[in-house]
């Protein structure tokens, strides 16, 4: 096939319930704020595309942005061809596309272009990418501030039940060591446990914060200080008794490239749903392979499966469950604390026509 033009972008914003109300520092969340892209290519398969956000409404502004400022430059592309779409619709928005919703919006239309090309070459998106295994490991995440210490602990049971060695949870609260001294002692000393700060803190304080939680052997210490300064987080890696984790907040290849060049964190975690898309997200990896660094992801384990396992520093995925199992074509079920990469074209992830529906808000 020598090109498969794209014929349509349709935007579907969706709202959907979180199970239970969430609380971290950053805010209090009730439902998952997502926008879906359906690509739809003349005789060709169709890609689905989607970023998310926790609370909010930022969809009533990334799906004009898409409908008005980038499909206009998509329509009538060549679908094979990812690379020249995202620098299509990168090169006139680049003071645009400095990070926020702007890559929001590309990241969406990104990933339903990678889906078109891997549905055309019967391939998985895993594969396409290299395929280096066909499951990974993932972590429990949650461990949110409003749960109190029984909840905190049953739901970092409910991890380890699923096979996971490891569990996150949110910290930023005056009862911090409380939680996680709840933790170790009933979770034992050879379970893994990650802590979160959601840019919390200042540097001096951060360093405070390590020593407490090196003292319990907590294995990472995430955005312990506001995302946008990586000469904070690379003032801290230095004197941290933890290694440190940061990515959610980074965009594009050259926000991690900083991050890598500046020894500022052991672990990356992009999300491929802001961070530029599947495009970026592959070169994220590369630097992470370049640089030693353990690569992991931030939330959509649906998409990030394929390509957190695709690379030979893949270390874990971030699963947060948030969606029903019947609203997905696909099976994402947690066996032996693994995720099996979807055995399918593209990479795997749709909503039903059904859930598509249901939650849609316009």
């Amino acid at each position: 096939m020598e090109k498969l033009v794209i014929e349509e972008i349709e935007v579907i914003p969706l709202q959907v319930p979180l199970k239970k109300t969430f609380e971290s520092s950053l805010g209090v969340y009730t439902h998952l704020d997502v926008v879906v892209v359906k690509m739809k290519t003349k005789d060709g398969p169709e890609g689905f595309g989607m970023t998310t956000g926790l609370g909010g409404a930022s969809g009533t502004a990334i799906v004009p942005y898409i409908k008005n400022e980038l499909a206009p430059l998509v329509l009538g592309q060549d679908a094979l061809a990812p690379e020249l779409v995202w620098t299509k619709m990168w090169g006139p928005n680049k003071a645009r596309m400095r990070g926020g919703i702007g890559l929001h919006a590309l990241s969406c239309v990104d990933i339903a272009c990678w889906d078109v090309l891997a549905k055309s070459a019967g391939k998985s998106i895993n594969r396409l990418l290299g395929g280096f295994r066909q499951t990974i490991p993932v972590y429990g995440s949650g461990g949110w501030h409003t749960l109190s210490d029984e909840e905190l602990l049953e739901e970092a049971q409910e991890a380890e039940a699923l096979g996971c060695k490891a569990y996150k949870f949110k910290i930023g609260t005056d009862r911090d060591e409380e939680r996680i001294s709840c933790l170790r002692e009933n979770m034992g000393e050879d379970f893994i446990l990650f802590a979160d700060a959601n840019q919390k803190y200042i540097v001096r304080e951060a360093v405070e914060v390590s020593n407490m939680l090196a003292e319990y052997g907590v294995a990472w210490f995430e955005e312990p200080v506001i995302a946008d300064s990586v000469d904070d987080l690379a003032e801290l890696s230095k004197e941290s008794m933890v290694p440190l984790a940061a990515g959610e907040n980074a965009y594009m290849r050259w926000g991690f490239r900083e991050l890598c060049e500046r020894r500022a964190v052991g672990f990356l975690q992009p999300d491929v749903g802001r961070c530029g898309g599947i495009t970026e997200f592959r070169k994220i990896a590369n630097l992470a392979d370049a640089f030693n660094i353990s690569l992991s992801c931030h939330l959509v384990h649906e998409i990030s499966v394929s390509l957190v396992a695709a690379s030979p520093s893949g270390y874990m995925v971030e699963y947060m469950d948030f969606f029903n199992s019947e609203d997905m074509t696909q099976d994402f079920s947690v066996k032996n604390g693994e995720i099996a990469v979807p055995d399918v074209p593209g990479h795997g992830f749709e909503f039903t026509e059904s859930a598509l529906k249901n939650y849609r808000i316009d």
